[in-house]
């Protein structure tokens, strides 16, 4: 574990800022690629790019200040508070800024009349792409940790941040690995012409949130329980059976609807 790559007095590179700066490069590759084969004006992007960047980092740092309150707000003083300004100090939470994004798109696409589900054909295999990058700059800054575990691959983090001395679950790389295995389907999936827009963006919402939701059986860092079970993890079970729901009845009623019509032609 190298979570500082080069420190001076004034300046700290982490190791895990240079796996989001691979993430974003590497992601922004996939989502030109796959614009252009899902025929989408990437000017659109661009037009509407500092919103979406503005609203993005707005959105990563709130979730991150509310859910490190205590960090943040500890006293009311100027120098205490002015803090929340510092969006360097890696206080910015990667969930926060996917759905501000999302919100931010689907807010802009009704504006210009653009299709939400096309777009998300070709942004979320980007963004699962980005996490599965970001994964390794997790588990090299020890952050998002496992449970202790007498498994063979267990890992034994020197970091004064993680409670446990004992070898622990590689969860970051649990999700480097299932993240890039979902990223491939999905990306092998644009090869076909057989699936109707949209079901590539949810079925990779679907397949993920659902990853994540077991991810948090195997989660040791601290976060909000609620009667006792993680909160991200309701929150990725709720997305992910949610986002389920909105699949099947639409893409089931537009089957029903083709049906009907092709019967309606044989008469």
């Amino acid at each position: 574990m190298h979570p500082i790559i080069f420190q001076t007095k004034y300046f700290t590179l982490h190791s895990f800022w240079i796996f989001v700066v691979i993430a974003i490069m590497a992601g922004t590759y996939a989502l030109i690629k796959l614009s252009i084969k899902n025929n989408l004006k990437l000017q659109f992007l661009s037009d509407n790019s500092f919103k979406l960047i503005l609203l993005t980092i707005l959105g990563a740092r709130i979730i991150s200040l509310i859910k490190n309150y205590d960090t943040y707000f500890y006293e009311l003083s100027l120098n205490a508070n002015i803090k929340i300004f510092y969006i360097w100090d890696k206080g910015l939470d990667s969930w926060g800024a996917i759905v501000a994004f999302l919100l931010a798109l689907y807010i802009i696409c009704k504006r210009k009349g653009q299709s939400v589900l096309k777009w998300l054909d070709a942004l979320i295999p980007a963004i699962i792409l980005m996490i599965a990058i970001t994964s390794i700059g997790a588990f090299f800054d020890g952050i998002s940790y496992g449970k202790e575990t007498l498994l063979p691959w267990g890992v034994n983090f020197e970091n004064p941040s993680i409670k446990y001395t004992v070898p622990i679950h590689p969860t970051q790389i649990y999700a480097f690995v299932y993240s890039t295995i979902i990223t491939i389907t999905l990306i092998l999936l644009t090869k076909t012409h057989k699936l109707k827009t949209g079901m590539i963006g949810l079925g990779g919402i679907i397949a993920y949130t659902f990853m994540r939701f077991l991810e948090e059986f195997l989660r040791g860092d601290d976060t909000l329980l609620i009667f006792g079970i993680r909160l991200p993890q309701i929150v990725f079970l709720l997305i992910s059976i949610g986002t389920g729901i909105f699949f099947f009845l639409r893409y089931n009623k537009r089957n029903k609807s083709s049906k009907i019509k092709k019967t309606r032609l044989t008469q």
